[in-house]
């Protein structure tokens, strides 16, 4: 009964003799894994060298390997070669005879290699997208260019703002071919009261300069070729003619212009036609005035003019005479450097006589074309 009581007792020592080395072999190693981790999380190759170069005797340095190349097959899995194939390298440099090391590193390499290799086409492909991308922005830039222009630089380059708004350094020209041109005469003394038929073309130029200023000309022809009246009140031809520069100054408006120029107005008189002795003969005047143009109206634009005709200062039989002008563009098609439109527009020459007076008031039917402003 001692003996086996013994044997019991001996038997417990040596367990807790070997349960103490146990713990305390865990506590060792534990604290060796805990380095290691902060060498991996660290990603310090040198410090684990440090680590396993300084164990590398130890009887558990096998274990201490063994959770280094666990933790290296970790970073396999992220692909994170790069410091994968230095831990590696720190293994097979304190342990020569790690052939399963020396297996993983090889591993590692040829991975390496294919995602360098596919990091390479995919950087190739973006520059490729990028260089793309340039192409399309420079040919996006030539165009923006044409129709914009740079109000202003900055850091960053220029701002661009709509060529149309601010017309800046371009020209703008309209071309109205008039295939009717209807006038009425009407001389209140005489009562003549008479329609005529005909034609006219009309020319507009703008240049806006970088001042935004714009300057301008204006150039009108009309003749009335066809009367529709009774013989003995038959003005066989009518014509009017205008040159005109004009000035828009942009603080005020860049649609109001200051005009001046010299208008003609031909008078053709039959002899046969007696009652038309009481309708103003040939008036050349110099004249003044002001006009609006390029007014929106919707899709449509409109121009109205006012002129006073300083000539009847040089007539005396003419009190006061003054002009005016309105047309509505209506456009209808727009090519590449071209706009076309169908233009209405009225044209009125009144004089204030000594006695009565005396209005011409036209109705206009024209074909437009203008260029397109980019």
């Amino acid at each position: 009964m001692f003996g086996r009581k013994l044997k019991i007792l001996s038997f417990s020592v040596l367990l807790l003799c070997f349960s103490s080395k146990l713990f305390a072999l865990e506590e060792y190693v534990s604290e060796i894994y805990k380095q290691i981790d902060t060498c991996f999380s660290a990603k310090d190759d040198s410090k684990l060298n440090t680590i396993l170069s300084r164990n590398v005797n130890d009887r558990y340095y096998y274990l201490m390997e063994n959770y280094t190349q666990k933790k290296i097959r970790r970073l396999i899995v992220n692909n994170e070669y790069d410091f994968a194939m230095a831990a590696t390298l720190v293994v097979i440099e304190n342990n020569l005879d790690n052939e399963e090391a020396v297996e993983m590193y090889s591993m590692i390499s040829d991975a390496y290699e294919i995602q360098k290799k596919h990091e390479a086409e995919l950087e190739h492909q973006r520059q490729l997208e990028l260089a793309r991308i340039q192409m399309e922005k420079e040919k996006q830039r030539g165009s923006v260019e044409k129709e914009y222009v740079a109000a202003s630089q900055t850091s960053t380059g220029a701002v661009y703002v709509s060529g149309k708004e601010t017309n800046l350094t371009s020209t703008n020209w309209k071309l109205k071919i008039g295939m009717v041109d209807l006038l009425h005469l009407y001389e209140k003394e005489s009562e003549i009261s008479t329609i005529h038929y005909g034609v006219c073309l009309d020319f507009n130029y703008k240049y806006t300069m970088e001042t935004k200023n714009v300057l301008g000309l204006d150039l009108f022809a009309g003749a009335q070729f066809l009367a529709i009246a009774d013989e003995e009140k038959l003005v066989p031809l009518l014509a009017d003619a205008e040159a005109a520069v004009k000035y828009a100054f942009a603080k005020l408006s860049k649609n109001m212009f200051i005009r001046v120029g010299f208008n003609a107005i031909i008078t053709g008189k039959s002899e046969l036609a007696i009652e038309t002795d009481g309708v103003l003969n040939n008036f050349y005047s110099p004249f003044v005035g002001i006009k609006f143009e390029d007014i929106p109206l919707g899709n449509m634009r409109l121009d109205f003019a006012a002129d006073w005709l300083a000539g009847h200062l040089f007539v005396k039989d003419v009190k006061a005479a003054a002009g005016a002008a309105l047309n509505i563009a209506i456009p209808f098609a727009e090519l590449e450097k071209v706009k076309l439109n169908l233009n209405v527009g009225l044209r009125d020459r009144f004089f204030l006589k000594n006695e009565g007076m005396e209005n011409r008031a036209s109705l206009i039917l024209a074909l437009g074309v203008e260029n397109v402003v980019r």
